[in-house]
């Protein structure tokens, strides 16, 4: 059976993590072992380990405080040391029987390979939210089904920002260091740039088609934070969407039709977001519309709008 090595990066996570650790620890498949990396914390986090300690829990802790991204990457450096690799965040959830769900299918893989579940959103007390700023990108079905995902489509779907959750993914890394790294460079997108060149060093992906994770929005959570400054995320996001879609090497009419996609795509999604401002300043709203149309043009623009418009109307909530 391969051996499975769950790491988890935290920096002042006393707030979470505990329930974070109690989801790990309830796993009716638990992984070989568990490490908590800490970025240097300055408050209680330590004392919400030590329970965890006991079970045979690893604490490691930096040598100096880095920026996430950079402990995240810490972390990647333990590929080596396992068959498959997990980054849990501290303060996300997985249900009972993720690692056993999302194993199965990577016990099949003859290379490097990823797995993932779907998710939902819930608060910072843990109740779900049914209308989340972001959404599982693909189906739920009942019996929660396996699905092969070809290379070249999971990439397509990473440059369309339909990205899978950072803790609902299993990495098979047959013992050898990973060939890619978060990049530094970005403040939001890293994770949707990470699975698409990791992607393309895989044998296998695998999508578990049944909520095994819980996405947990707060205030401190960096995406929170980073929806104060609109623009610079819609940049970020600009850059994402052209670093994944450039792996798939189209180029010719299907490269320039793909390009106007993207940029349709990317006004569609900052119109959603100036929809949902309206109780912000209109200095905040016009930094969205500014920075979008600087990437889309105005043509773009308004077919993104158009396209946001159109289904809303159809959906079946808008009729009743």
């Amino acid at each position: 059976m391969p051996t499975l090595l769950t790491v988890i990066p935290v920096y002042n996570g006393e707030r979470f993590l505990g329930a974070t650790l109690d989801a790990v620890a309830r796993q009716t498949r638990r992984p070989d072992r568990v490490i908590v990396q800490d970025n240097c914390s300055t408050d209680d986090t330590r004392a919400v380990f030590e329970p965890f300690a006991k079970l045979g829990f690893e604490w490691c802790p930096n040598e100096r405080h880095v920026t996430s991204t950079e402990n995240f990457n810490h972390a990647l450096r333990l590929a080596a040391e396992t068959d498959v690799l997990h980054l849990l965040t501290a303060d996300d959830l997985i249900h009972p029987e993720f690692y056993a769900r999302l194993m199965a299918p990577l016990e099949t893989a003859s290379g490097r390979a990823l797995a993932y579940s779907a998710y939902e959103v819930i608060d910072e007390a843990g109740v779900v939210r049914e209308k989340a700023d972001v959404v599982n990108p693909f189906p739920v079905t009942a019996e929660g089904r396996v699905r092969d995902i070809l290379r070249d489509t999971f990439i397509a779907s990473q440059a369309d920002l339909r990205t899978i959750c950072l803790p609902a993914v299993l990495m098979r890394t047959q013992r050898q260091p990973l060939p890619v790294r978060f990049r530094m460079d970005y403040i939001q997108c890293a994770d949707a740039v990470f699975y698409a060149e990791l992607a393309r060093e895989c044998v296998a992906i695998f999508e578990v088609q049944s909520v095994l994770c819980q996405y947990r929005r707060h205030a401190g959570a960096a995406t929170s934070r980073n929806r104060r400054d609109p623009g610079a995320v819609i940049a970020d996001e600009w850059r994402a969407m052209n670093a994944a879609a450039a792996l798939l090497g189209h180029g010719g009419l299907r490269g320039w039709l793909a390009l106007w996609r993207r940029r349709c795509l990317l006004a569609a999604r900052s119109f959603v977001k100036l929809r949902q401002s309206s109780d912000q300043s209109a200095e905040y709203r016009r930094d969205i519309e500014q920075e979008a149309r600087a990437h889309t043009g105005g043509v773009a623009w308004r077919l993104g709008q158009l396209a946001v418009l159109l289904r809303d109307a159809l959906r079946p909530s808008a009729k009743r």
